[in-house]
């Protein structure tokens, strides 16, 4: 990546305006995907110029979308210099992954206890989407489908306190699954989402927290096994 351009956050005509909320989520959801996977490198530094070809948007809500991932720890706005995509580092991952068991705890236990029908039968049908992503080796589609999984969950579980907290870190540890090259993970990671998805679904909140620690100590496992090798 360029290290050399300049970015300017402040001034600039418009920048009083907000963008219409749809530009700005979607310039944040096309940021925040090409951070988690890679496609922007940790360390990397880029322009505002350059991040807005990247996502085809206009200045005003990528502005936006670069507030809300520098909140989210995802990028650091350096004024006159630029914007840095943050590094990984082992401490902040598994630190996230504590704060993320409790958060997933409360979301899975009031998913499981207010969803409604037609949220049951989407939630078990994105966590099959994901495993047969999964069984097709097709990465991407399956990370994408981890976080509409997510997202439904919060959605079902009417708690946005806790799903705007647990968000910047499903982030963080997805970034980690590419960052660890843990493609092989896959297939079993993907039993673990169903089988929290078939908990969900039938509206029992302990077997929705027996399944979602089970995939939390498989992701702690894995994440531990893998840095292991470093």
């Amino acid at each position: 990546m360029n290290r050399s351009g300049v970015v300017e956050m402040d001034g600039g005509e418009g920048a009083e305006r907000s963008a219409p909320a749809s530009l700005a989520d979607l310039a944040y959801r096309r940021l925040e995907e090409a951070i988690v996977t890679l496609s922007l490198r940790p360390g990397a530094i880029l322009t505002e110029a350059q991040m807005i070809g990247l996502v085809a948007l206009g200045r005003t809500p990528v502005r936006e979308a670069l507030i809300r991932l520098a909140q989210q720890g995802l990028v650091e706005i350096l004024p006159r210099k630029g914007i840095a995509i943050t590094d990984i580092n082992a401490i902040d991952v598994m630190a996230a992954l504590d704060a993320r068991e409790v958060l997933e705890r409360l979301i899975a236990s009031e998913a499981a206890r207010r969803a409604g029908p037609g949220e049951r039968i989407a939630i078990l049908a994105k966590a099959r989407a994901m495993r047969q992503a999964a069984e097709g080796g097709d990465v991407d589609a399956y990370m994408r489908l981890d976080k509409e999984f997510d997202a439904l969950i919060a959605a079902a579980a009417r708690s946005p306190y806790a799903v705007r907290a647990a968000e910047p870190l499903q982030a963080l540890i997805r970034r980690a699954w590419y960052f660890f090259e843990r493609q092989d993970d896959l297939v079993p990671a993907a039993g673990y989402h169903v089988a929290l998805a078939q908990a969900l679904a039938s509206g029992q909140p302990e077997a929705a927290l027996e399944a979602c620690d089970a995939l939390m100590r498989h992701l702690r496992a894995g994440l531990l096994a893998t840095l292991g090798r470093e």
